[in-house]
């Protein structure tokens, strides 16, 4: 069905028009994901906004993605987050593609030192509290690691800068790759499209769907990798 600018729909046509059901538009306003219907006597009439987000949903769902995790994308992307703050990316302009390195480019050189403990985690070091709660609001899972390695005998200083080293190598391989694997996987298609909204609003999801994907692909390689060191000696 092709929508015009200004197209309006009752909540069987817009069902239809994205190719869904009454019940599933009901049940994402019910979880937040989508806003109501403009009320005009006792009938509610939907947008193209409307149809677009649905056909977002979809997209999401059929790749995987959970309501809950859909509904906080949405939300940050009408509190109007940034792409790179949506997605915990570095802000390329994917708009731009033109600026992406061709695979097999020389990659950024490595980083000699880590980082500084970020001014939070200090913080929490000089309070009388446990510093570990303050690193587990931003960080749960590194978090659980930081109190599991202080458990095993190390200091607390030295356990957030062995994580934070970690975190550094993590941004680095996110630094090197996911410029080429968002563009492969998002920005070429819409640097072809004809750039409307809607080819902006399935770009969006395009690039949440690059992101569940790659961070699965890296997930995956990196247990592989830690598995190869947790192996036991031989007896």
């Amino acid at each position: 069905m092709d929508m015009a600018v200004g197209s309006e729909y009752t909540i069987d046509e817009l069902a239809r028009a994205a190719d869904t059901t009454v019940r599933s538009v009901r049940v994402y306003h019910e979880r937040g994901l989508l806003p109501s219907p403009d009320v005009r006597g006792r009938i509610g009439y939907y947008g193209s906004d409307h149809l677009n987000r649905l056909q977002t949903i979809s997209r999401l769902l059929s790749r995987g993605m959970k309501l809950n995790g859909i509904r906080e994308l949405l939300e940050a992307w009408d509190r109007g987050d940034g792409l790179a703050e949506v997605l915990g990316v570095n802000d390329q302009p994917v708009s731009e593609p033109t600026t992406v390195a061709a695979p097999g480019s020389p990659r950024p050189q490595r980083r000699q030192a880590p980082p500084e403990l970020p001014e939070y985690v200090q913080q929490a070091l000089a309070a009388s509290g446990d510093p570990h709660e303050a690193y587990r609001v931003t960080n749960p899972r590194c978090g659980d690691l930081t109190t599991r390695l202080v458990d095993a005998g190390i200091s607390a200083r030295d356990a957030f800068e062995l994580v934070e080293r970690l975190r550094a190598d993590c941004n680095q391989i996110a630094d090197q790759y996911a410029t080429q694997l968002f563009y492969f996987l998002a920005g070429q298609t819409y640097e072809q499209s004809g750039r409307t909204p809607k080819d902006r609003a399935k770009l969006e999801s395009d690039l949440a769907i690059a992101r569940l994907i790659a961070t699965r692909a890296t997930s995956e390689l990196i247990d592989q990798a830690f598995a190869r060191h947790s192996e036991l000696p031989p007896s």
